[in-house]
């Protein structure tokens, strides 16, 4: 095993010294290295079908869940969708929703405000759709810690049914509901525990639908599979692992979107200038999912969802909103890391930052952006308007946030979320006291320097557009499933510089075996400043792809550089 320390600070971890020269053996080191040995699991990794999708019938509460539901459809009750507001929360909205309509359900939805009224069920909500005769909500992507809103919605003749993949927290379990359908809760035959809320509604589409279409395999179908595609989008959007099911969901709901039948998709792809038969996870994690998000964290999150669910003919004013709502957050995001990063404590076991005037939508991002960079849990925080302080977290790999914050749930009012990610609010006066508790907590972790598992070392040769196509065997990838990590030894530095608006990415062209290659480092302004022109150094990459004029050509991504 080699070991090297990096710019990063990172361990590089190489099974092998051995410098690969064929698409064969870096196939064989690339299904090892994911635990990938037998001949069943390489086939269904290399083939993935739909038809290795666990029926939705084995999800605990299926029964009960699709029975309430088809006994309101039959007595024409209101049901209400309620979804969160991010991506997952959005297309797991859209999918029940159009599911029901398509049942001939009486059916509508709703998505809270992030800013004014944050997650999950509210007791107001609540009083309002008794107020409008609403008998059943479903909740999709939210709802597994809200016991005390599930009662009272109870008390008021409203029966709920929970759809969710966060983490369950058996003290505040919504007993009263009618059914949980939540793959961390209980048994559930194989299904991956990891299912993003949008595959969790799309299982609750599918059982529904095959209810009441009984043998009818053509309806059903038309009705499930326009759905792949949202799912894919909330399963990428929302980074679970991209393993199991979730990669079955996000590899064919990719392809879907390939031919779309959604207008509004489709015109938001076209506005993007998003070639439709390029799609792949990074046009869903760089365009599409920022675009939907924006509506929460800067405008009216329902603009989102009527992308799909509303009249086409409005489509293209909505698109202007995201647009316009996208660039807005692109730019407070920027200045909001600009000024956190005053507050970085240096060598802290976990970062956290507060400003009063960050708007929440902005939070998530915040803290993604220096848990990746600082490589430890980070908290971003702001100010609500009833004077609370309102918070979002990420975690990096062998972290887990949601595991802090139980340790620390005396400070805190509510939190809720899973081991990448969470979010809580509580009164400042707890501010302190949490920052010392989580201090403590991530210092008892001791996960020491953070590994970089670098594939394998490759020959130069390998480096062309056959190569293309061999990953796509492996895609998607995110995490749980992360694109293939590939080391290149003894590259001379020909030439670097600073490049993008805010000059925070790096191009460097460096020159191997005889041939020159191109390499670009994201968000790696630290790279000019530590590597020199004729430095020979050893480049771990990740492998894009770039077209101009209808040419492919390779786009070498630096993930690492360790100096000699």
């Amino acid at each position: 095993m080699t070991q090297l320390r990096s710019f990063s600070q990172k361990l590089w971890q190489i099974s092998s010294d051995s410098t690969v020269t064929t698409l064969p053996d870096l196939q064989s080191i690339l299904l090892e290295n994911r635990g990938l040995t037998d001949h069943e699991t390489i086939q269904n990794f290399l083939e993935p079908s739909l038809e290795n999708l666990e029926s939705p019938w084995e999800m605990k509460d299926m029964k009960k869940a699709v029975e309430r539901i088809k006994r309101a459809i039959e007595n024409d009750e209101r049901i209400i969708v309620f979804g969160d507001f991010d991506t997952d929360g959005i297309t797991a909205t859209v999918i029940l929703a159009q599911t029901l309509k398509k049942l001939g359900a009486h059916v509508s939805y709703r998505i809270p405000d992030r800013t004014a009224d944050s997650h999950g069920l509210k007791t107001y909500f609540l009083d309002d759709l008794a107020e409008r005769n609403v008998s059943l909500v479903i909740t999709v992507d939210c709802g597994i810690n809200d016991s005390v809103e599930v009662s009272y919605a109870k008390e008021r003749g409203i029966d709920v049914i929970i759809t969710d993949h966060h983490e369950s927290d058996a003290k505040i379990f919504p007993k009263d509901a009618v059914a949980v359908l939540n793959p961390k809760v209980g048994e559930n035959g194989e299904t991956s525990p990891e299912l993003a809320g949008a595959a969790v509604a799309w299982k609750l589409a599918a059982a529904i639908s095959e209810e009441i279409l009984q043998n009818n395999s053509e309806k059903i179908a038309s009705i499930l599979d326009p759905l792949l595609e949202l799912v894919a989008i909330g399963i990428i959007a929302d980074c679970v692992e991209l393993v199991g099911e979730n990669r079955i969901f996000a590899k064919f709901g990719l392809e879907k979107i390939k031919t779309t039948s959604w207008k509004g998709l489709l015109q938001l792809l076209e506005r993007t200038e998003t070639s439709l038969d390029k799609i792949t996870e990074e046009s869903v994690g760089f365009v599409i999912a920022p675009h939907l998000n924006a509506a929460s964290r800067i405008g009216d999150v329902l603009i989102a969802a009527q992308l799909f669910l509303g009249n086409e003919n409005e489509n293209l004013a909505r698109i202007e909103k995201l647009l316009h709502w996208n660039n807005i957050r692109r730019e407070l995001t920027e200045k909001a890391i600009a000024q956190s990063a005053e507050q970085i404590r240096p060598k802290a076991p976990f970062q956290i930052f507060y400003n009063k005037k960050w708007k929440p939508g902005i939070l998530g991002l915040l803290a993604a952006r220096h848990s990746q960079q600082l490589g430890v849990p980070t908290v971003a925080c702001t100010l609500r308007k009833d004077g609370k302080i309102s918070a979002s977290c990420r975690a990096p790999e062998g972290y887990s946030i949601i595991d802090g914050l139980r340790a620390t749930e005396k400070c805190l009012e509510k939190f809720g979320g899973h081991a990448g990610a969470a979010g809580f609010f509580m009164e400042q006066k707890n501010f302190e006291e949490l920052k010392k508790q989580l201090d403590h907590h991530f210092s008892q972790k001791n996960i020491g320097t953070i590994p970089l598992k670098v594939d394998a070392w490759v020959s130069s040769e390998l480096l062309n557009e056959e190569l293309i196509n061999f990953l796509k065997f492996f895609a998607p990838f995110g995490n749980g499933n992360p694109a293939p990590i590939l080391g290149l030894k003894n590259v001379k530095i020909s030439n670097i510089r600073s490049m993008g608006k805010q000059k925070n990415h790096a191009r460097i062209i460096g020159e191997i075996e005889g041939r020159e290659l191109n390499f670009i480092a994201f968000f790696a302004r630290h790279f000019i400043e530590q590597v020199n022109v004729n430095d020979h150094v050893d480049i771990a990459i990740t492998i894009g792809e770039n077209e101009w004029n209808g040419k492919r050509t390779l786009e070498l991504r630096v993930i690492d550089i360790w100096k000699k």
